[in-house]
């Protein structure tokens, strides 16, 4: 594999009811990591991180490469697997009840065949994704008993469970990319990815949502998460127009580890099962 960067760590376990394992895949990259939860205060261990060069017709190749090249992958491990893609649509309860209703609607903007699209059931809600032809079947079939789940779900669940008394835009931001959570009284009205180049996007972006949605950025709230190597200039940017900026709190692993938010929020979760 021509890669980036990479990373491996081999850990000895003797009880693997003890541990859970989440594992992250994108277009850009795999990483997974353990978490003990017999002692709740042992470290994260990033089994491996490997990143590379964004390309759609190798991606499959390099993410079964990556699961073959660490059989620790293997063991009996309560596992989440999280599909990071921005190929990714939200239907309200009566649609998720229709799988052929899900598929016109995915294909009608992300054209795919019904084999390579997975379903993320969160909130009463229904996601559909897809990240790359032949990863569902793959996954089914060499990590079996492993739970599937789209990063914006994950998001999802987490934020819409805080309690605001007004709309809340959380934006979780990647090195290349960026996720659009909008929070209303309880109720997802969005969530989609971006790419970006530099703050004014990010910043333009969330304008122009709070402008398709009818509302007053005056009365409604920023909440940032992510990599973002001048926080300070991003927050400058959006108090132009956006009068309440914050940060969203965070589990310590994504700052401990440097591991992505929707993993972090995942291994926590798994930890309280």
């Amino acid at each position: 594999m021509s890669a980036e960067l990479r990373t491996y760590t081999s850990v000895r376990i003797d009880d693997t009811a003890e541990w859970r394992l989440v594992i992250f895949i994108s277009d850009r990259g795999m990483s997974a990591y353990l978490k003990n939860l017999e002692n709740p205060l042992d470290n994260i261990v990033t089994l491996f991180d490997e990143r590379w060069q964004l390309d759609d017709t190798m991606l499959l190749h390099r993410i079964e490469e990556c699961v073959y090249n660490h059989p620790q992958l293997f063991d009996d491990f309560a596992t989440e697997i999280i599909i990071c893609t921005p190929r990714a649509l939200w239907f309200p309860e009566k649609a998720g009840r229709d799988s052929e209703m899900l598929m016109q609607g995915f294909n009608s903007v992300f054209p795919n065949d019904e084999t390579n699209v997975l379903e993320d059931e969160r909130e009463e809600m229904t996601c559909v994704y897809s990240l790359t032809p032949g990863l569902p079947s793959f996954l089914r079939r060499t990590l079996s008993g492993a739970k599937i789940s789209s990063h914006q779900g994950v998001l999802v669940s987490k934020f819409i469970k805080q309690k605001n008394d007004s709309p809340v835009l959380y934006i979780d931001i990647r090195n290349e990319d960026a996720d659009y959570i909008l929070i209303e009284n309880g109720k997802l009205l969005l969530a989609s990815t971006h790419q970006w180049h530099n703050m004014m996007d990010i910043g333009y972006m969330a304008i122009n949502i709070f402008d398709v949605y009818g509302l007053n950025p005056q009365m409604a709230q920023v909440s940032l998460s992510g990599e973002i190597s001048d926080k300070q200039e991003l927050v400058r940017i959006l108090r132009e127009q956006i009068s309440y900026v914050m940060f969203t709190l965070v589990p310590t692993a994504v700052s401990k580890v440097k591991m992505p938010l929707s993993a972090a929020i995942s291994l926590c979760r798994q930890s309280n099962n």
